[in-house]
């Protein structure tokens, strides 16, 4: 059958579609319009002249050869019908390789040349190179992989079934340039030239140019060549490589250049051996080529008989309409697999063996890519060559997958040989792969140029960059590539820098290794690369040029103080005791991950240590000093003598002045190689072997070290000590048991540490600390200072704990990543807050309350808070590229399967269920998958989902680490090897949920960053297949909707044949709303949620039944949520917080005065009231009081009117205390605390007793305070109630600091709770109390002259005390605050804080200042602030209270004046004003009248 006969076949068949088929699914595969589907546009379809020269634009016609539509460009896009997934592996391992390894006879292991004669052609495209560069021009990286990757495929499989049509077999794909080959007899080459001219002038005249919208156009340049073919197997038993080689190879590459765009050149020998009479040509005498323009139809020649005769001559064609090739239906062959398995890249190889389908394996990731660059000379005998690649090949193979890369491929071209290598490939992932590509190829550099003879040339270029991995080519023939401007520029490379290894900025900047290892390379000018970057040549590891730098990672930065790191620098204070109580060396390990803050940790150590004046000697390790004998004690002794930082023409003269009166003098020319100086060699020294050496030049360092320190303390920082080499390691322990010395190093825990590391570790001198990760508020607090704000809004506060686990590094590259794409917007403090517009509230109720820390530094500076823009959803803003990569590199620590099991959750989303994760994972039975999840979850990738928790538990937000996952992953199987094995039944049942979600949601975001868009598209389009079919319908009445409850509408009914279920109501989403809002509103245990159950009833029927009840439900509830809504913003103190609570306290009020009872209303106004003495608006305070009095009078006489009443009493005796009638807020503490026992509302009563304390406690009448705590606690410890314990230990600490002696709980009790529940998510959200509380705390340990531990809450304190409001607790709060200020500005001593700058007298007035503009509403503290501001003016005098006076105030003249009621005049007639008799009869109480008080509060 002829390629015309079978182009006509397929498509008569329906394999191959039509034009508007073709159409119709790429529309529907990408989701948009006809003319957005595509990246280019279709012009023509018929060839326009009668020269090839001219050839027509691509139209996917009939005729183009194309086998099952869309299924060969699926390999990049994703489509899932791609491949069969009947296929066996020996067909999926064929289809990656040619004809020529999958039909070759076996052969011996050593290279052998087979030769053979056969036609060339070579495809090269031209302009993609130019479209990468637009592409990384214009287009963000990861999208415009895709869009290339889609372009490129459509376009090369459409040229590649056109050459299988025509019986060509696919060598391969190399970048942009497909070489195909005709196998045949010497006699029969001038027929096949026939048959490939013709394939080649159709590809021309269908294919010829590719329009793209991006500009720019892909042409082809096709050459031709025939004669005798070599072809050679290098590798070894493991991996094989296929080389075709000899004259003919170079010729169709010639004539490949020779050719424009659109045109096809011959070669001189093809030209030759060719019918010539049959094609009309150019000669091109120069270059001794031939330039095809048509073919001659003579008559009575017929092609097709032609291509009948040819068909002879091609035993593999493929005659069938179903696969284009016959490799593709061999029945199974072992041995064959094993051969053909040796030509597959062993990450690819995994996931055949695992079954994925070939749309699957694609992936968008970052790799580095290394190309070796081979030149031999032209004497050289291609036999000769060949051995030489073989050898070339192994080591290169060698090297290469020992830093974690592998050998791509290997071409040849005319004057040599290229390897290409990769390292990043899926599953290959590994930290710190540019380092290794770079030491990888300069060992390769240097073997080529020593070990190969008949080398005229070594070039090595590496790129790091993002690039598609995947599938390229038809479903019969493709090949597994990389696609991107990184790969075309490290080709460009080797030609603008031959001989040299070569490296692109990248991968400079990546591979963290010393810069004196690297040369910056001049510029040059790359073809179709518009702008290259700076380029370095990389030297290798110079030990020669000079011993490593004194630094750290990071400087300490004054304005960001350590964050959560007491423990930590507890540790050292420690080691810093025993070094200068003990006199002996101690040693200080810090281990913790990547970015955990290590680097930081050390620089706040040398601050401390130096402030101390300890002389510190820092040493930043990197893995290459790893290799170097010595390296960190030279180092360190270097620094120590400070000869590092001095010119090299000073250093022996500066040396031998240190020496001088320590070591000997003709003992200094030991020191010549280690420091490089040059003493003269002594006498003594030259009769010593090396090992004497070493041992004296050793001897020395301890007697200089233990000179030094009995001067000056010493200590050595160590950052990254996992890198540093055996020698020091024993040196430094060594060092440690003789001279008193402190060590400080940092450890990171994926790095195995070598025997002598592991034998210091072990010494009773060291002592290893972990390093956790950040509190959650610590982080939050992080992400402000590195955002320049004082507040963040919620929505970023879920993102960065999604995304950080406690991991500041991950937390500063995600502001930074967010301040690069223009995400967030930034809005000052002040004009935010003069920015009151009552029309704004509306557009602004959704945003979410924010997360608010105390502005740094001066106060008079502008402060800002920011937003996230509203176009942005922040759950698809794609990870950083740092972060992308650890995660990647996580994944790529799990086995295929597992992989593959993640990236499908991934689509799913955070959460997903195990039957539609199934679904997406291609013949997986559910054993399968229960047994890789069952791992996954046994090493904390996946968690059961627990539907109570919003966020995963607090554990498992700590990201697996790849040595946790190996460790986890090596002790399951050993554990499993030791027990009995298990049932499936046993070994794997599930919780009931059968949910599960991500427990490093980190992995989950880089999971799904892998796949390409269209594969993406696709997996979603599954996912809603999946759950479309499986949605709940209604049996009954046969409905299509998804009324949410509609299955639990079907009752019940009993009839003479039995019971039958049938829908009720025709309207079930109306009524079944009705049923579940009245249901779930109504107060009574007694009512289920429950159906009805007898005779079915009519629509109206049912409706007016309820109707009655529901406005007057919804009110209440609309009441009850509108009141928890404005206490939930009341808990922040940003201006839109406070707008919306105001807005929710209006809309209560509304909505109560609708209600006919009084008792809401009274409860509404007593919370207006509540409301307006928070925010400090004393005329509506008072106001909604009066109103909640003058109607309180109309709800006596029920539960609810009672209730109502205590909630009012309890607010009066909460305003006489804010405005200091202390005896009138405890008789009506008393009476509200007896109606809430009869009552029995224990949560208003332990609200009643904390007023009532507060006014027993101001009024000093402790003896009181002890009995209504005591009570308080009767009702506190039946439930946990973690808000009340802290009003509860709040109040015990006011009695321990001010009590007289008399004690209700101890002291430590106190901190314990403090302690404990200091980080719980209530007490963060309740501020005004924990202010009080941690001042409290900080004034008694400023008591007892424990400054370092007054720091740590007062530094708490002053973080709350800009979230609190005039609320009687926020008052109190900031009045201790302003106690311990006072105290510190006058009895504490200097250079106290370690972690927080001192407060100036000027700051102290101005928080002054602000407590009196904020707590207007609360008069009773104001005359001691005042009497403690005089006393902060006076001592800026030089005068100072005592310390007695300063946290004793209840001695001061303030206590007078409560005493004797002189208090605000306009108050004192309050009381009579409110014009209700009951309450006249409350008289004020005398202070000998607190034996009947007690004995009031007992009862």
């Amino acid at each position: 059958m002829s390629p015309r006969l079978l182009l006509k076949h397929l498509h008569s068949s329906g394999l191959l579609p039509g034009r508007q088929e073709l159409e119709r699914r790429r529309e529907k595969q990408v989701g948009r319009g006809p003319e957005e589907a595509c990246t280019y546009w279709l012009v023509g379809g018929t060839r326009q002249g009668c020269r090839c020269g001219l050839a027509a634009t691509w139209t996917p016609s009939p005729g183009s050869g194309k086998l099952a539509g869309n299924r060969a460009a699926a390999m990049a896009t994703g489509e899932r019908a791609a491949v069969p997934s009947l296929w066996p592996v020996e067909a999926r391992l064929a289809a990656l390789l040619p004809d020529l390894l999958v039909f070759r006879k076996p052969r011996g292991p050593e290279p052998e040349l087979a030769t053979a004669q056969g036609v060339l052609l070579g495809v090269h495209v031209t302009g993609f190179t130019a479209l990468m560069d637009r592409f990384s021009l214009t287009c963000k990286s990861e999208h415009d992989m895709d869009k290339l990757a889609h372009i490129f495929s459509y376009y090369i499989s459409d040229i590649v079934e056109h050459v299988l049509c025509f019986g060509g077999d696919i060598l391969n794909i190399t970048g942009n340039v497909l070489l195909a080959l005709w196998t045949v007899k010497q006699n029969q080459l001038s027929d096949i030239i026939t048959l490939v001219a013709k394939c080649s002038l159709e590809i021309q005249e269908k294919f010829g140019i590719y329009h793209t919208k991006e500009g720019q156009d892909l042409q082809l340049k096709i050459g031709l060549s025939a004669g005798q073919i070599s072809q050679v197997i290098v590798g070894d038993e493991q991996r094989q490589y296929l080389l075709v080689v000899g004259q003919d190879v170079d010729d169709v590459q010639l004539a490949q250049r020779l050719a424009q765009a659109n045109e096809i050149v011959l070669s001189w020998n093809c030209w030759k051996l060719c019918e010539q009479y049959m094609f009309e040509v150019e000669i091109m005498r120069e270059d001794e080529a031939v330039k095809l323009r048509d073919m001659r139809i003579i008559d009575p020649f017929d092609f097709d008989e032609h291509f009948d005769k040819c068909l002879d001559y091609l035993p593999h064609y493929q005659t069938s309409a179903d696969t284009l090739r016959t490799a593709l239906d061999l029945d199974p062959d072992s041995a064959l697999e094993q051969t053909l398995r040796k030509h597959i890249m062993k990450n690819l190889l995994k996931k055949i063996d695992e079954g994925q389908p070939t749309e699957y394996v694609s992936e968008f990731r970052t790799v580095t890519m290394v190309l070796v660059s081979l030149e031999f000379h032209k004497s050289a005998w291609v036999l000769h060559l060949c051995h030489l690649i073989q050898e070339a090949a192994l080591y290169i193979s060698t090297v290469i997958e020992k830093g974690g890369g592998q050998l791509s491929r290997i071409f040849m071209f005319e004057k040599g040989c290229m390897f290409l290598c990769v390292f990043g490939l899926p599953g290959d992932k590994k930290p710190d792969e540019c380092a290794h590509a770079l030491e990888s190829s300069f060992s390769i550099f240097s073997f080529c140029w020593e070990k190969l003879a008949e080398t005229k040339l070594v070039s090595i270029s590496i790129t790091n960059g993002p690039v598609f991995c995947g599938v390229i080519g038809a479903v019969a023939r493709h090949e597994y590539t990389v696609i991107g401007p990184k790969v075309s520029l490290v080709a460009r490379m080797i030609t603008a820098y031959p001989g040299l290894v070569s490296c692109d900025e990248v991968t400079y900047l990546r591979s963290m290794l010393p810069a004196y290892n690297f040369k910056k390379l001049p510029e040059k000018m790359m073809k179709n690369i518009s702008n290259p970057g700076k380029m370095y040549e990389y030297l290798g590891h110079r030990r020669c040029i000079m011993f490593g730098k004194r630094h750290l990672a990071r400087e300490r930065n004054k304005n960001h103080p350590l964050l959560d790191r007491e423990k930590e620098l507890e540790a050292f204070r420690m080691a810093q005791q025993g070094c200068l109580h003990q006199k002996e060396g101690h040693a200080v390990l810090y281990e913790g991950g990547k970015g955990y803050g290590k680097s930081q940790l050390l620089a706040e150590i040398n601050f401390l240590a130096q402030k101390e004046g300890h002389r510190v000697l820092p040493l930043k390790l990197k893995e290459t000093d790893f290799k170097q004998c010595f390296y960190a004690i030279q180092t360190l002794m270097a620094i120590f003598f400070e000869i590092d930082t001095c010119p090299a023409y000073y250093r022996q003269e500066c040396l031998h002045k240190q020496l001088c009166g320590m070591v000997e003098e003709p003992l200094h020319c030991l020191f010549n190689d280690l420091f490089f100086v040059k003493f003269p060699l002594s006498f003594k020294v030259s009769h010593m072997d090396d090992l004497t050496r070493q041992k004296k030049v050793k001897a020395c360092f301890f007697q200089v070290l233990q000179e030094a320190v009995r001067e000056t303390p010493l200590i050595f920082l160590i950052d990254e000590a996992q890198y540093m080499d055996a020698a020091s390691w024993e040196f430094l322990e060594t060092l440690l048991s003789s001279v008193p010395i402190i060590m400080v190093m940092t450890l990171t825990p994926t790095i195995t540490l070598c025997d002598c590391a592991q034998h210091f570790l072990q010494s009773s001198q060291a002592v290893l600390v972990p390093i956790l990760k950040l509190a959650a508020t610590s982080l939050l607090r992080m992400a402000c200072w590195e955002l320049g704000v004082v507040s963040i809004p919620q929505e970023l506060q879920i993102y960065l704990l999604h995304r950080c686990f406690g991991n500041p590094l991950y937390c500063e590259v995600l502001c930074q990543d967010l301040l690069s794409k223009d995400i967030l917007v930034f809005h000052d403090l002040q004009k935010e807050e003069e920015n009151n517009k009552w029309e704004t509230l509306s557009a602004n109720a959704v945003k979410s309350t924010m997360y608010n820390i105390p502005p740094a530094g001066s106060e008079d500076q502008e402060l800002y808070i920011c937003t996230v823009k509203d176009d942005v959803n922040l759950d698809t803003v794609l990870l950083p590229p740092l972060l992308k990569e650890i995660a990647v590199n996580q994944l790529d620590q799990l086995s295929p399967e597992e992989q593959l099991l993640v990236k499908c959750a991934a689509v799913i989303g955070h959460c997903f269920q195990i039957d539609l994760l199934q679904h997406l994972l291609p013949g997986w039975d559910k054993n399968k998958l229960l047994q890789v999840l069952k791992v996954l979850v046994d090493i904390h990738v996946f968690l059961w989902f627990n539907k109570s928790q919003e966020l995963p538990a607090e554990s498992i937000l700590v990201p697996s680490s790849i040595k946790i996952i190996e460790q986890t992953k090596e002790e399951k199987k050993k554990k499993s090897d030791a027990d009995s094995p298990l049932s499936p039944q046993e070994e794997l049942s599930l919780p009931q949920t059968e949910v599960l979600e991500f427990g490093v949601p980190l992995l989950r975001e880089a999971a799904w960053e892998l796949w390409p868009r269209a594969q993406q598209i696709a997996l979603h389009l599954e996912c809603a297949c999946f759950l479309r079919d499986l949605a709940c319908r209604c049996g009954s009445c046969h409905g299509g909707d998804f009324v949410p409850f509609h299955r639990f509408a079907i009752c019940s009914t009993k009839s003479c044949s039995g019971t039958s279920r049938f829908c009720s109501y025709k309207d079930t989403g109306s009524v079944l709303t009705q049923v579940i809002t009245d249901r779930l509103q109504l107060p009574s245990p007694q009512d289920s949620f429950q159906f009805q159950t007898k005779e079915c009833r009519s629509q109206e029927a049912f409706t007016s039944e309820h109707c009655s009840k529901k406005k007057l439900a919804v009110l209440q509830q609309r009441v009850r949520c509108l009141s928890l809504l404005w206490q939930l913003y009341n808990l922040e103190t940003t201006t839109s917080s406070r707008r919306f609570a105001g807005l929710a306290t209006l809309m209560q009020k509304n909505s109560a005065e609708e209600l006919a009872s009084g008792a809401p209303v009274v409860s509404t106004y007593v919370a207006l009231s509540q409301f307006s003495q928070n925010m400090g608006d004393r005329d509506r305070w008072l106001h909604c009081e009066q109103v909640a009095i003058q109607k309180s009078s109309l709800c006596w006489f029920s539960r609810e009117g009672l209730l109502a009443t205590a909630q009012l009493m309890q607010a009066l005796a909460y305003t006489k205390l804010c405005l200091g009638h202390l005896d009138f807020s405890i008789k009506l503490g008393f009476q509200a605390r007896e109606i809430c026992r009869h009552l029995k509302k224990p949560a208003l009563e332990t609200l009643v007793l904390s007023v009532l304390f507060r006014s027993a406690f101001l009024k000093k009448k402790f003896d009181l305070c002890v009995h209504v705590l005591e009570s308080q606690w009767v009702l506190i410890s039946q439930g946990h109630d973690v808000l009340g314990l802290a009003c509860f230990y709040s109040a015990c600490l006011d009695l321990l600091l001010y009590g007289k002696g008399l004690l209700c709980r101890p002291f430590s009790e106190c901190l314990c709770f403090v302690q404990r529940y200091e980080h719980s998510c209530i007490l963060n959200s309740q501020s005004n109390v924990m202010l009080g509380v941690h001042s409290s705390l900080a004034m008694w340990f400023a008591q007892n002259s424990q400054w370092n531990l007054f720091e740590q809450h007062f530094s708490k304190a002053h973080q709350l005390v800009k979230r609190t409001n005039a609320s009687l607790f926020g008052s109190h709060g900031f009045v201790r605050f302003l106690e311990c200020h006072v105290l510190m500005l006058q009895k504490m001593p200097e250079d106290v804080f370690m972690h927080t700058l001192p407060e100036t007298r000027s700051q102290a007035l101005k928080y002054f200042k602000e407590f009196f503009s904020r707590c207007v509403t609360c008069p009773v503290y104001h005359q001691w602030v005042s009497e403690l501001k005089a006393s902060v003016m006076r001592s800026g005098k030089g005068e100072s209270m005592s310390l007695t006076d300063i946290i004793r105030p209840f001695d001061t003249c303030l206590t007078r004046i409560w005493i004797e009621g002189e208090f605000l005049e306009e108050n004192n007639s309050f009381g009579g004003n409110l014009g209700i008799q009951r309450f006249d009869r409350v008289a004020d109480v005398r202070e000998n009248k607190d034996e009947e008080e007690i004995q009031e509060c007992i009862c």
